[in-house]
């Protein structure tokens, strides 16, 4: 588990052991590894949101060395489906393959866009890009809104 302060300093987001697990054989750590993503699934617990589902890679998305195209059909579907169970849909996350890695300006682009572009009650989108180094280093997590995003820090239990 990891354990992240919003900017506020007023919620906490708990990446589960089941979701770091779930990251861990994605990690393009060989030359041949492509980049996977999938979603992010949360439960909320007063200021606390618990990212406890992370999905994908399937195999009908679009995979190469440095690309991750998801298939919409099948995130929708998704989405529905994990809802009934009680997780709302908070974000993203797919592999780079940096050590410690960085949102690319798609990546930025692309996030700002969906968060715009979506009905949901949510003040911002999660993005979890996995590195090749192990966790903390090897995550990037941020929230992004519309037009600006904040980088989370993870904090020590």
């Amino acid at each position: 588990m990891m354990k992240y302060l919003a900017a506020s300093g007023e919620q906490e987001l708990i990446l589960a052991t089941a979701v770091l697990d779930h990251f861990a054989p994605h990690r393009q750590i060989g030359w041949r590894d492509r980049e996977a993503g999938g979603q992010l699934f949360a439960r909320f617990e007063g200021q606390r949101i618990i990212v406890e589902a992370a999905t994908g890679p399937r195999a009908i998305d679009r995979r190469s060395r440095f690309l991750f195209i998801p298939n919409k059909w099948a995130d929708r579907a998704e989405i529905r489906r994990l809802h009934k169970q009680g997780l709302h849909y908070l974000g993203d996350w797919h592999t780079h393959p940096e050590r410690v890695p960085t949102p690319s300006p798609v990546d930025r682009a692309s996030m700002h866009d969906m968060f715009a572009k979506s009905r949901h009650d949510l003040a911002g989108f999660l993005m979890i890009i996995v590195g090749t180094e192990p966790p903390p280093d090897g995550l990037f997590v941020a929230i992004f809104g519309a037009e600006s995003w904040a980088q989370l820090r993870p904090v020590a239990e």
